[in-house]
């Protein structure tokens, strides 16, 4: 799938089959992942593949916010330490971006290779460390679903009155044909 029809047909998804994910797949999720930016290109953003169902679970058990019932959970995680010992003060923020650039790469993967996934934010960082065995100086930005989704929604184009793009100045509308 060229990369302009993964963004046509990229959506978030909540209910999944109870499938599982074949490892080429995850494979190939996981090198998108991978090529996301980091901060000064410093290695501090990390990954945990979550394919145990009692591990997932747990965490449904201590954020039930998260809502899908997926058979992966990808865990992107940074390492707040590392972050602010390489790039600075600024390292924990811009830690943040970086999560959300591998988390749209994840997105993409997933829809090229027919599968769905989602960002979830977490609220409760405590009870997410203890099930994953994550030290304090780490935080979790992002839990992300993965697997084949129930239905295969069709394209929806996004209004665009929500993402105005500005021409030099604000105010002055740019017109996307």
């Amino acid at each position: 799938m060229q990369l302009f029809e993964a963004l046509k047909r990229r959506r978030a998804h909540r209910n999944y089959l109870p499938d599982s994910v074949p490892r080429e797949a995850i494979d190939k999720v996981l090198y998108a992942f991978s090529r996301a930016p980091t901060a000064s290109n410093r290695p501090y953003r990390h990954v945990i593949l979550v394919d145990d169902p009692r591990v997932i679970k747990a965490i449904h058990q201590v954020h039930p916010a998260l809502l899908a019932n997926a058979p992966v959970l990808l865990v992107i995680f940074t390492d707040v330490t590392v972050a602010t010992a390489r790039t600075g003060p600024v390292g924990e923020l811009s830690s943040l971006i970086d999560a959300g650039a591998a988390g749209e790469n994840v997105l993409l993967a997933a829809t090229a290779l027919g599968l769905g996934s989602q960002f979830t934010m977490i609220s409760h960082q405590a009870g997410i460390r203890v099930v994953l065995g994550l030290p304090d100086h780490c935080r979790v930005d992002l839990i992300m679903p993965l697997g084949v989704p129930v239905a295969r929604e069709s394209s929806v184009t996004s209004p665009r009155s929500g993402n105005t793009v500005h021409h030099n100045q604000f105010g002055v509308t740019y017109d996307l044909s």
